[in-house]
């Protein structure tokens, strides 16, 4: 018990400090490039001393702020990271760039593209973090400006806003047409915007300078559109991130590895299906991915393909379980979660399938073979019946570990009523939660009433009562009694 003790705090030493370098890179490379950036403006003398360490205190603030906000996130990946600082020094460069090569246009700063910063952060981090970021972004970004003499508060704003309303308006990119819906909303902003800034210097304001500040904020957001629509697949691909995009893409049945399992284990095939569109809607109810969870549902069990034959929903007659050992049958069954991640990885698949993949099952008994085995050998240990783990780290993985179990249940069941739906899905979740599969889960005792509520209401659904019709009945009998 000692040794598992050690154990498990070296790992949760060695997971405590991934996370702390995890944090600290991105909240400080970009804040450092900034410093950079203000450190050659004082050697051209374009700042003094004492505005560059103003500017130098601002970065580390934000880098501490933006340290303590990685490091409370759990679910913040390696990737994360990459993303986060590529991201954050590109458009520090790209705001130094567009000021330095603008002279003293003092309308020059309508032509960054910073929304795209935003959009992408939202996408291939989380929307918190694009929030809060996108106010250093911001303020840096200002700072740079002034520089050339331009009113730091309208370049703040301006910043500001025009991040904040695309992390609001861009929902979703699935397709090009509802980027362009989007986008002409984001430029609807960004003129009243103009409007709103130039307005302030009517006095001194030409049509001319008018007209080419509206012209620059319309080419920012173009130049934002394409930097999200060119920037994102590259992110999926280079550091395989998981987006939208990217699981829309994973869901297409055409997948090979979903081929595979289609023609070689088809029940398997049909309960991965039907899991996904339990999982999905019982996702969307709590506010977790409801797209992660159907695609991830549709993979979990691709470990089956390789033995398809040893899975009842795959077997027509004959079972080749009865004429195994109970131990022989349980090792069968409990490697078939790990089979799965591995062909996955084999696919190069999104990390968080794969972890889905894993944990779907937690360290669940496999009770069936463990009692079977125990009627012959009281003695037999209980933990050779059991999966190797991890638990469920995620709530759609917590989701899914309800839903596999709780389909192949009812539909065991013939013509199911709704209290017996019921009685199952709640016998199945209370087991999971007794049984501490649920408890890195982050789903809260309210959450798990709602997804009872919501998968039962779909298997109601799917299992409602049917008329019987009577097998003498022809084609034009039934037009009859329709009319």
């Amino acid at each position: 018990m000692e040794k598992v003790k050690v154990g498990v705090n070296m790992k949760n030493s060695q997971i405590e400090k991934n996370r702390i370098i995890q944090s600290i890179i991105p909240s400080t490379i970009f804040p450092l490039v900034f410093v950079a950036v203000m450190f050659f403006y004082y050697s051209q003398q374009l700042v003094t001393l004492n505005q560059w360490i103003a500017t130098f205190v601002t970065a580390v603030l934000f880098g501490i702020l933006l340290f303590f906000d990685i490091k409370r996130y759990d679910a913040w990946t390696r990737q994360m990271s990459i993303a986060a600082s590529f991201l954050g020094v590109g458009s520090i460069l790209l705001l130094f760039i567009i000021q330095f090569s603008g002279g003293n246009l003092n309308s020059i700063f309508y032509l960054t593209p910073i929304a795209a910063y935003a959009i992408l952060i939202k996408f291939l981090v989380n929307e918190r973090y694009a929030i809060l970021s996108s106010v250093a972004i911001a303020l840096f970004g200002a700072i740079i400006f002034s520089v050339s003499d331009t009113t730091i508060l309208h370049v703040f704003l301006y910043l500001l806003l025009s991040q904040w309303f695309a992390i609001f308006i861009y929902q979703s990119i699935k397709d090009r047409s509802m980027l362009i819906k989007m986008s002409t909303s984001l430029l609807t902003v960004h003129i009243v915007m103009v409007l709103t800034f130039e307005f302030i210097e009517w006095t001194t304001l030409t049509t001319s300078q008018l007209l080419i500040s509206i012209l620059f904020s319309a080419l920012s957001v173009l130049l934002a559109s394409i930097l999200t629509l060119g920037l994102l697949p590259l992110f999926e691909a280079g550091f395989n991130m998981l987006t939208e995009s990217k699981l829309l893409q994973l869901s297409n049945p055409n997948h090979p590895l979903l081929r595979k399992l289609l023609v070689e284990a088809p029940g398997t095939y049909h309960h991965s299906v039907m899991v996904a569109n339990l999982s999905e809607s019982a996702a969307e109810a709590v506010g977790a991915n409801g797209l992660l969870a159907r695609v991830a549902s549709y993979y979990h069990d691709v470990g089956k393909a390789l033995e398809p034959h040893m899975f009842i929903e795959n077997q027509h007659g004959k079972n080749p379980h009865d004429k195994m050992a109970p131990e022989e049958s349980a090792q069968v069954i409990l490697r078939h979660p790990y089979s799965s991640a591995n062909l996955l990885r084999e696919y190069s698949l999104p990390k968080e399938v794969i972890d889905i993949a894993e944990q779907h099952h937690g360290t669940a008994l496999l009770k069936y073979f463990y009692y079977k085995a125990k009627e012959k050998d009281p003695t037999v240990k209980e933990e050779s019946f059991r999966y190797k783990g991890p638990i469920p780290q995620s709530k759609e993985a917590a989701i899914i570990n309800i839903c596999d179990s709780v389909e192949a249940a009812v539909r065991s069941k013939d013509k199911p009523t709704n209290d017996e739906i019921r009685k199952i899905v709640r016998s199945i979740i209370y087991d999971r939660l007794m049984d501490g599969q649920l408890n890195n889960s982050q789903l809260s005792l309210d959450d798990l009433l709602v997804i009872e509520y919501d998968i039962c209401d779909m298997l109601n659904g799917i299992f409602h009562a049917r008329i019987d019709y009577p097998e003498d009945v022809n084609d034009s009998d039934l037009r009859r009694q329709k009319n």
